[in-house]
């Protein structure tokens, strides 16, 4: 209780003190704005108002003159109907004599009728300025009668990407001098759905006048009226657009506008270039003016869809009518040298909706020539003109070929291919060098390898070539029947040769054996077929030229265990000689009938063999006009003009009669060679290279072959290395391994027949040949039908079996590549490359190498 009495008297003195120091700070805050607070004086000062014409959305501005200076105002006022401060610039002006300082007001107004400019108030070191509130008239545009705007379009119907016209037409009747600030801005030029091209002007010079239209200034066509030289007549501009969806585009209505002034302040064109008239010129804000305008129906266009049935990937997006012409410079040089190639195109779109595929596309162009794409593009008043530049890359390119353009024509819906016609070009070798090879370029850089130039000439069918190559075939093709027949000769020989051997050794046996044969020798018939007979047992049993009775037939035949019936009918055999020999009444001795059943054997085999041999002439006899149809074929296509689609179509159709006769098996591989040929003429440099590798299976010493098909990959144009890995023809094998066997078996029948060591290291040697020819033929055999060529223009490789995977390059792959095949799944295989890349690709458009 105590500590109370005492805590209370110093709570009390702890709150007085408080409130004194707060009454203190009070009193000096207040002393302090007692100084601060000054009193201003107010100065009214006049707003001049720059605009004599006010519109919406137009940009006015106010001058406020002070004769001191003045700062900013910190703030605008805000939330003012139909009026936005956009900013204020406050200057100093020593030497003016209006003052000392200077207020810029911009502001734009949003609506029409009268609207009230509020006042403002600047400030000073000594002075407080305030101008006073004023009010401003808006007015807003309003429709001529004296004037009209349309949106002609060419048609209302239009396809995807096709270039359409449509013709804007303005109608003016005012005095052209008084028209200002031309406003033309319609919405279709921001659609990102749809691209507008405006064309050159082709009109003469005094009837050419500059437009702003869409942001752009552009040159239309003028024509005066007549007895109103003033007037500004009528303008006409043609557009073209090009839509990118399809459905029903609606041209949605349009708006022109532009400023008419009350006094005309100078000349329509006062200056000589097109786009300084007075239509560019913005309004005077001086000048008193009214603003005009009119307006464009809004206009519906079908958009239809372009037809999926028979369009190219490369389809060049032309619209017909178009016609292209060719021109090459030069057109004798060699090979290497670059040629500069013109096309002309002459189309009903302006120049800038005209385009050309990649000339690198073109398979005409591909593996002869290195082509650049960077072509220029030159403006013509019917056309565009461009220009290219290429390398010839072979003395085989008898011309600049006919280009094939896929284009589409709106009038009977479908698509159609332009083809230009060839020019015709000389190319000689250069040092020698007949081609180049593609691979050889780095970028812009050339540099030239040395190869071998190709040699393009036929085949021509030989008999000795064909008794060479049929004999391969014959023994590839037919291999396991010769293999079985070779080891059913195998086992027929064994016999005779054991038979022989055992001859040679015991002079026992080889008389017994003599003996025997001279008994089958004679006819069954022959008187002396008995006696043979007996002395065959006797030379057999060691009695050689003593008599020979029924007792000895039957000890010795007993002795070497023969079954009682052939004893029994051993010695009745011999009581019936004896009665033919001694009796008067006997009967002919009757004898098994073996030489007939052998002769009847001996006549099923020669048979066999018989046909046989016409089975393999089979191939010889089928499809024999084939071969002939394709030499002819390919003899027209070589007096056909150069680079033409007829020598082109005749050099196809050589190509399947070629390869229609290798099937059949009629010089298969002078065929293949002489299809690679004419593949390689059209530019087909896929099916080329296949062609020249189904060749080599049945040709693979052929060095001309083997530049040719070096030749072909020389021009491919993917860089993919080509495998240089050794390689073994399946067919080859076969053959080797069959003429092996027949040496093993012969090696094996004379060891058998003299048991001699060097015939066993004969047969060594052959076996150990035969295995590794066995291995080499495995590996070959696994190989068939996996390994492939690109057959198509391109491919894109994906990372999947089906389109609807992304692409596993971003480059496709183009006619020529070679590949593996690892995996198949329906229609689809996974292959891999040479330089163990793998993809998926469409088997359709790869063709696989047997």
């Amino acid at each position: 209780m105590r500590a109370i009495y005492w805590i209370l008297p110093l709570l009390l003195i702890a709150i007085l003190n408080a409130q004194d120091v707060q009454l203190t700070l009070d009193a000096v805050t207040a002393d302090d704005a007692t100084v601060e607070v000054v009193d201003l004086e107010t100065v009214v000062v006049p707003v001049e108002m720059i605009n004599q014409s006010w519109f919406t959305d137009r940009t006015g501005q106010a001058v406020i003159h002070f004769d001191s200076v003045v700062e900013a105002p910190e703030s605008l006022p805000l939330g003012m109907r139909g009026l936005s401060f956009i900013d204020v610039d406050v200057r100093e002006t020593p030497n003016s004599e209006s003052g000392k300082a200077v207020a810029i007001v911009r502001f734009i107004l949003r609506d029409t009728g009268i609207i009230t400019f509020p006042a403002l108030e600047f400030s000073s070191e000594t002075k407080c300025y305030r101008t006073n509130p004023q009010q401003i008239m808006v007015g807003a545009a309003v429709r001529s009668k004296a004037m009209s705007v349309a949106l002609n379009p060419a048609k209302l119907q239009v396809y995807v990407g096709e270039p359409l016209r449509v013709d804007l037409t303005w109608e003016c009747d005012l005095d052209a001098s008084r028209l200002q600030a031309l406003n033309y801005y319609p919405s279709f030029f921001n659609d990102p759905t749809v691209e507008v091209v405006v064309p050159r002007s082709t009109e003469p010079d005094g009837q050419q006048v500059g437009l702003p239209i869409g942001g752009r200034r552009v040159i239309g066509k003028r024509i005066l009226r007549e007895g109103q030289p003033k007037a500004l007549g009528t303008v006409t501009l043609p557009l073209y657009l090009r839509l990118a969806e399809p459905g029903v585009y609606t041209l949605p209505a349009t708006r022109l506008e532009c400023a008419y002034l009350q006094q005309v302040s100078r000349n329509f064109g006062q200056y000589a270039a097109h786009f300084n008239n007075s239509l560019f010129a913005a309004e005077e804000s001086d000048a008193v003016y009214q603003r005009l305008f009119v307006e464009t129906a809004p206009i519906e266009i079908e958009v239809l869809a372009l037809p999926e049935e028979g369009r190219l990937p490369n389809f060049s997006g032309l619209f017909a009518p178009v016609h292209i012409e060719v021109a090459a410079t030069p057109k004798a040089l060699t090979v290497g040298e670059l040629i500069q190639v013109e096309l002309k195109v002459f189309a009903d779109a302006p120049h800038g909706m005209i385009e050309l595929p990649l000339l690198s596309r073109q398979r005409g162009l591909r593996g002869r020539f290195l082509v650049d794409d960077d072509m220029s593009r030159v403006w013509r008043a019917d056309g565009t003109t461009f220009g290219g530049r290429l390398r010839i890359l072979s003395t085989g390119v008898a011309a600049f070929p006919a280009l094939h353009i896929q284009t589409f024509d709106p009038a009977i819906r479908s698509y159609s291919m332009l083809m230009t016609e060839p020019v015709a070009l000389t190319v000689a070798p250069q040092d020698g060098q007949e081609f180049i090879d593609l691979k050889s370029y780095k970028g812009a850089a050339v540099t030239l390898t040395e190869q071998s130039g190709g040699i393009w000439h036929n085949r021509e069918a030989s008999r000795m070539n064909d008794l060479i190559n049929n004999s391969v075939v014959c023994l590839g093709s037919w291999f396991w029947l010769w293999f079985f027949l070779l080891l059913g000769g195998f086992l027929l020989l064994l016999p005779i040769v054991r038979e022989r051997r055992r001859r040679a050794l015991n002079g026992k046996y080889r008389a017994s054996s003599e003996a025997y044969a001279a008994f089958r020798k004679l006819a069954e018939s022959d008187p002396a077929k008995w006696p043979a007979f007996l002395e065959f047992l006797a030379v057999s049993f060691g009695a050689e030229g003593q008599a020979w009775t029924v007792r000895d037939s039957q000890e010795a035949l007993q002795a070497l265990g023969v079954s009682a019936e052939d004893v029994e009918s051993i010695i009745a055999h011999h009581h019936a000689a004896d009665q033919q020999s001694y009796s008067v009444e006997h009967s002919p001795v009757q004898l098994s009938r073996l030489n007939g059943l052998a002769k009847r054997i001996l006549g099923l085999l020669s048979k066999a063999l018989m046909l046989l041999l016409a089975i393999s002439a089979l191939p010889e006899m089928v499809e024999a006009s084939e071969w002939s149809e394709a030499e002819q074929l390919f003899d027209q296509a070589l007096a056909a003009p150069a680079g033409s689609n007829s020598a082109a179509a005749m050099y196809a159709e050589a190509a399947h009669k070629f390869q229609a006769a290798a099937a059949a098996g009629q010089r298969p591989g002078e065929a293949w060679y002489n299809a690679g040929n004419a593949w390689f003429q059209t530019g087909a440099l896929g099916r080329s290279i296949a062609a020249y590798r189904q060749a080599r299976i049945y040709r693979p010493f052929d060095p001309m072959l083997t530049d040719n098909l070096n030749a072909a990959r020389a021009l491919s144009l993917n860089d993919v290395p080509v495998d240089s890995a050794t390689w073994f023809p399946l067919l080859w094998l076969k053959a080797l391994l069959l003429i092996l066997c027949v040496l093993l078996a012969a090696s094996l029948l004379m060891y058998f027949r003299y048991e001699r060591r060097q015939w066993l290291i004969v047969c060594l040697v052959v076996l150990v040949i035969c295995g590794l020819t066995l291995r080499l033929l495995y590996e070959s055999v696994q190989m068939s039908g996996r390994e492939g060529v690109v057959i198509v223009d391109s491919v894109i490789a994906r990372k999947g079996p089906s389109y609807a995977y992304a692409a596993a390059f971003h480059e496709p792959l183009h006619d020529g590549v070679e590949l593996v095949v690892r995996e198949t799944r329906q229609e689809w295989g996974l292959v891999s490359l040479v330089d163990g890349r793998e993809c998926w690709v469409p088997l359709s458009q790869v063709q696989l190498i047997y």
